[in-house]
């Protein structure tokens, strides 16, 4: 919902089945603000490509945050996700390089103890995350 909370479910048609009237529910379901907010997002989503730009940069990115696990092997163990939604496990304390990040003016957050999450807006830009990648490889050169 655009920061607005929203509950929601989406599956498909064999799984749907399962679900009867009463037998699943949410919080703020159904709430007509929250649905009005969520369409106004979609619509924006829809009408800036959101979804293609997303899937155009994030092939470059998730490229270039693989060379850092090569680069820096003794630290990242890997890339992990789809799109803008990324894990990086770690050889060393996660939350350390969320506060080094957040230092030098990347805001990532810890996924459990060992595993950073990086999960920009859709609206990020090319430009954003290649910064993100030079800040995250600043980060790991003062770790190593």
């Amino acid at each position: 919902g655009g920061g607005f909370p929203i509950g929601a479910i989406w599956t498909a048609d064999p799984y749907a089945e399962l679900f009867q009237p009463g037998t699943h529910g949410t919080t703020f379901g159904g709430n007509p603000l929250a649905s009005t907010a969520a369409n106004a997002v979609l619509d924006i989503i829809e009408k800036e490509n959101l979804i293609e730009k997303v899937t155009r940069f994030s092939k470059d990115w998730h490229h270039c945050l693989k060379a850092l696990a090569k680069k820096y092997p003794q630290l990242v163990t890997g890339v992990r996700g789809r799109g803008y939604m990324v894990g990086l496990p770690l050889n060393t304390d996660a939350v350390n390089v969320t506060h080094l990040a957040k230092e030098k003016g990347l805001l990532v957050v810890p996924a459990g103890q060992n595993t950073i999450r990086l999960l920009p807006a859709l609206i990020a830009t090319a430009e954003d995350l290649d910064k993100s990648v030079h800040i995250l490889d600043a980060v790991f050169s003062e770790i190593s």
